[in-house]
């Protein structure tokens, strides 16, 4: 018995075609070179059909062909998404929306028809359509996480249902040909790739990570077998699954009051990553490994020990204790906005005398001193506004961090630079964005890696023979910390770095530094290594 939460069927449906004939009919005048309008246009049909009463074959027929435009709306859709800042603007989550609705209407297609194959209307075709309606699922997750969205918790209730469904009919490892992933793949490789893809701490990966796990996984999924009981190997700290929990996989530590009823093998993936390690090490290419052509050294090899890891060790990398907390604090984003706020005072060009508005000068001759509201109203059109946070967990290197969906501030970016001062804290920090999440109505979730030592507020530009015509530019310099073999370092914007350049620093004195080397790009600044110019 089907336990799927289906739309009634309408008399007043009416979609475009109601047979695969006169559905092939209608894509040939998809213009999907028009991706927005085409998205619109498939997701219109999709409720349209799911919602008219059709013969269960004809109905398969219908969605087979609607598939494969449908997954390639979707992934150029979110193309335009997944570098976006968070939170997104209204065009943008207008977009996802779509995106996310898209999802689930092909999703209740293929339920519609899996109704029917369980009810016997549709014989040799189960394992089939549980496979396809298991890629929606989690097609649809893989597309919040590449957005850093966190999907909700029902997604994990339909993925285990429809995994069950798979087991009850007998077909959970029967292959299927997949037109649009040009592979064959059974329901059984869907549900763990799905599975270890959430357990690879999506949201602290970048885009291009992410695209690799995915791939990747499409090929070592198979090796990891869904058991009914605890696999033999006891050297790995086992990864169980509650089917009636809202939730992924799990280890003993994080159960939480859930009972395993399956288990994933990892054995011999850990055997295969630790292999492809090795091999790694001795020098031969990640291409030959099958690792991928755009895969290179040291990256490739940082993300498959991260992966061993968090799959095979249940660990996550982190060396530091947390502590949890609940605090204000307060934030700004661009260089320029910290510059200002750590310094305390708006940046002028070093050595100009400070001119006086002639309204200044008004005031000053009336009250003593100039009104600060000019410089409030100044700081506030610049983007210099600073912004309220909560911070709710620090470590000595990192911080994570929480602004409601009602509190205004910036767009924030994975390496994004930005500056934090704890409520109880004098100085501000500085931090890089290390990972993001937004969730519906909530607020954005952000973690922060910390730069050592406490920042100050200094101008730089560049010498040579055209020096004095050059003006200065916001920076910050950050001390050296020989305790943390931090080096004495400026943060520049992006492009500003050439081996051996000399640059004038200007605090309360100027100075010539060289440029040593780059210790750290974002996506909105440099972090170079400095030392005195001789």
């Amino acid at each position: 018995m089907h336990d799927f939460q289906l739309p009634e069927i309408s008399a007043e449906a009416s979609p475009d075609f109601a047979d695969g004939v006169s559905c092939a009919a209608w894509l040939a005048e998809l213009p999907l070179v028009n991706v927005a309008p085409s998205q619109i246009r498939l997701l219109d049909q999709l409720r349209q059909l799911n919602r008219f009463d059709m013969a269960p074959a004809e109905r398969l027929k219908v969605l087979e062909a609607l598939r494969e435009p449908v997954y390639f709306v979707q992934a150029e859709q979110i193309k335009k998404l997944a570098n976006k800042p968070l939170p997104f603007t209204q065009v943008e989550r207008g977009i996802f929306g779509l995106v996310v609705e898209l999802w689930q209407e092909l999703l209740i297609g293929y339920q519609r028809c899996l109704k029917s194959a369980i009810e016997g209307k549709l014989e040799g075709r189960t394992a089939l359509v549980c496979q396809r309606a298991l890629d929606c699922v989690a097609s649809s997750m893989y597309d919040h996480c590449r957005t850093y969205h966190a999907f909700p918790e029902t997604y994990w209730l339909t993925l285990h249902q429809l995994y069950r469904h798979a087991e009850d009919a007998g077909v959970i490892a029967s292959s299927v040909e997949d037109s649009v992933k040009k592979l064959d793949v059974c329901c059984a490789e869907v549900y763990v790739r799905a599975l270890l893809f959430m357990l690879a701490n999506p949201n602290e990966q970048q885009q291009k990570q992410l695209i690799q796990i995915q791939l990747w996984l499409e090929r070592w999924a198979r090796h990891v077998p869904v058991r009914r009981s605890p696999p033999e190997d006891k050297s790995l700290p086992p990864l169980m699954l509650d089917l009636s929990a809202a939730a992924g996989a799990y280890r003993e530590v994080d159960a939480d009051g859930r009972s395993p009823s399956r288990w994933l093998d990892i054995g011999e993936l850990a055997r295969a990553l630790k292999k492809l390690v090795v091999r790694l090490r001795k020098g031969e290419p990640p291409a030959s490994l099958g690792l991928g052509e755009d895969c290179a050294m040291p990256g490739v090899e940082q993300l498959l020990v991260l992966l061993f890891r968090l799959w095979c060790e249940g660990k996550n990398g982190r060396v530091q204790a947390r502590r949890s907390v609940s605090a204000k604090a307060q934030a700004c984003s661009t260089l320029a906005s910290m510059h200002y706020h750590i310094s305390g005072k708006t940046f002028r060009q070093p050595g100009h005398a400070t001119e006086l508005t002639r309204r200044e000068r008004d005031e000053i001759a009336a009250f003593g001193h100039a009104s600060k509201r000019h410089e409030e109203a100044h700081i506030d059109a610049g983007g210099y506004a600073i912004e309220d946070w909560l911070l709710h967990e620090e470590s000595l290197s990192g911080l994570r961090l929480f602004r409601p969906a009602a509190a205004s501030g910036g767009r924030y970016a994975f390496t994004q630079l930005l500056a934090v001062r704890p409520a109880d804290a004098k100085n501000f920090l500085l931090g890089v964005v290390r990972w993001l999440r937004t969730e519906e109505d909530d607020g954005l979730h952000l973690g922060a890696r910390i730069i050592p030592g406490v920042p100050r507020a200094v101008a730089v530009r560049p010498t040579g023979i055209n020096a004095q015509s050059e003006k200065f530019v916001p920076a910050l310099y950050c001390p050296a910390l020989a305790a943390l073999a931090s080096p004495a370092s400026l943060i520049l914007p992006p492009g500003w770095y050439r081996p051996k350049r000399v640059l004038e620093v200007y605090s309360d004195t100027s100075e010539s530094v060289l440029l040593s080397g780059v210790i750290e790009r974002g996506s909105d600044f440099e972090r170079v290594a400095i030392e005195p110019a001789r």
